[in-house]
């Protein structure tokens, strides 16, 4: 058991079971790779006086201090910090850390099998072998690695998505063709959505969203190939469905939409599943997916109601749900903020990591009532507790921003003397896609076209995320617009005003 990457009975374990699996799944992941191997939490664990046996079972992760973005992402004195939650095996970390009965089977494998044979094996396990990136601190962008076995978890929980969002039951494979709109970037969002559509078989169209084919010629090809399904982010959906609508097309023939990477608000799935009624879809599926790149993969709903929640594969990760002020553990079904735990893995690993996400109704052990499935689930209404450990996080255009990465770029730039950050919503709709506007006083005699597209790139580079438009104003306009928002001389000065509607 301790050896399979995944179960296939992942989804009909009764819960006790489930239990029983993750405890020896954890003990054995953390003597055998992460204590070992991990140069961060073996540091942890020794500061802390934690022995890694004493983690029997997953009660026993309590003991184990929390890790935060802040740990892992890289800063100006130390770009490489991300390393040390890679595991890294070598044959000094074997010696001096593995148990010996599993030190002594690593030097009988070596001796049977030969030593170019046994490295070679070595380096296959742990090897990393694809990236993805995370938002970091000051804007440097955080690498999460996998290795070979991480990149087949995350294939198979995709695979388990569209198996949960219907495909085979509501909507037949062989009739499919799903239209990928994720942006195209080293995010989970679009690499996950296009190996799991690889993996159940299902042709797909990844377009790279709006920014890469364009928002007109992904309408016209989702009308004119009869696509049966969506995949991206709620945002950008809406936008390219509104538009489709406002244009009268025929998007008949979709049936089912996953939409991920950003918070789903309230009545946003309603809002969608009339938009496509109105251009001639019937019993259509609008599903919420919740992923973040240190899990390494994502988790989805099985029912639009919401009321099935985000089923969590219990062969693969473990997850707890703590008060975000006291830190203690809530009961079932209880509001409360996600810490998640990989029981296995190579590449980028983390325990008990503080994931920043307030999860109303918490986790729930009990069939789900719509699909049956005896598997935890989180409460589907998810926000962000903005509590990170040195972060100010938002979600922005469906990419995690640290929100100190405008002041970075914009306060140190010599010809920027005064600036404001502006986020809403196109239109004033509280469900179309993010706006962000950039407001600056001119340094006198700049040139603005160059400081415009000086800007525009360093704010792409240290967030992702590219201004909709540049706004040059005088200095006296932009006080005052500082001033308007509550401090300009005074102790508060709002630099970044987030316009967006709350829930």
């Amino acid at each position: 058991m301790v050896r399979e990457i995944y179960s296939s009975d992942w989804d009909k374990m009764s819960f006790v079971e489930q239990r029983e699996y993750m405890n020896r799944k954890l003990s054995y992941f953390i003597r055998t790779q992460l204590y070992p191997y991990s140069p961060f939490y073996r540091r942890l664990f020794d500061k802390n006086k934690i022995k890694p046996e004493q983690i029997k079972k997953v009660e026993d992760l309590r003991r184990i201090p929390f890790t935060y973005k802040a740990d892992i992402a890289p800063t100006r004195e130390n770009q490489m910090k991300y390393k040390d939650f890679v595991l890294q095996p070598d044959e000094q970390s074997m010696s001096e850390y593995l148990p010996k009965n599993q030190y002594m089977k690593h030097k009988i494998e070596r001796f049977l099998i030969g030593e170019k044979n046994y490295k070679k094996g070595l380096h296959r396990k742990f090897a990393p072998v694809h990236m993805q990136f995370t938002t970091g601190t000051t804007g440097l962008p955080t690498p999460i690695l996998y290795a070979a076995d991480d990149v087949e978890r995350m294939i198979e929980a995709g695979r388990r998505i569209i198996e949960l969002a219907g495909y085979g039951d509501i909507e037949r494979r062989e009739n499919a063709l799903v239209v990928n709109v994720m942006p195209f970037a080293p995010h989970l969002g679009f690499w996950m959505a296009s190996y799991m559509l690889q993996r159940a078989g299902i042709l797909s169209f990844n377009t790279g969203g709006g920014r890469i084919l364009g928002t007109g010629r992904i309408i016209e090809a989702m009308e004119t190939l009869r696509a049966t399904g969506i995949i991206g982010m709620p945002g950008y959906v809406y936008h390219l469905l509104r538009t489709a609508t406002e244009e009268g097309r025929d998007f008949s023939s979709v049936r089912l939409v996953l939409v991920a990477g950003e918070r789903i608000p309230y009545g946003m799935k309603d809002r969608i599943r009339q938009f496509l009624e109105s251009m001639g879809a019937k019993d259509v599926c609008v599903l919420g997916a919740l992923g973040f790149t240190e899990a390494r993969k994502a988790y989805s709903e099985c029912s639009p109601e919401g009321e099935s929640g985000y089923h969590i594969f219990p062969d693969m990760d473990y997850f707890e749900i703590v008060d975000p002020i006291t830190e203690e553990p809530v009961g079932e079904g209880e509001d409360g903020e996600l810490v998640y735990t990989c029981l296995e893995g190579q590449g980028t690993c983390v325990i008990r990591f503080r994931t920043g996400d307030f999860v109303k109704g918490g986790i729930v052990y009990e069939p789900c009532p719509a699909c049956g499935r005896k598997v935890p689930r989180l409460g589907s209404d998810i926000m962000r507790s903005g509590r990170e450990k040195g972060f100010s996080l938002s979600k922005v255009k469906g990419t995690l921003v640290d929100l100190g990465s405008f002041s970075s770029v914009l306060s140190s730039n010599p010809h920027v003397v005064e600036w404001q950050v502006e986020i809403r919503k196109a239109h004033n709709d509280p469900f179309d896609v993010d706006v962000v506007d950039v407001f600056i006083a001119p340094a006198e005699g700049t040139n603005l076209d160059t400081l415009r597209e000086e800007i525009e790139e360093e704010i792409l580079k240290a967030t992702d995320i590219k201004p909709n438009v540049i706004h040059f104003l005088p200095l006296k306009a932009i006080e005052e617009r500082l001033g308007s928002e509550g401090g300009m001389g005074g102790i508060k000065e709002l630099r970044v005003v987030d316009k967006r509607p709350i829930g």
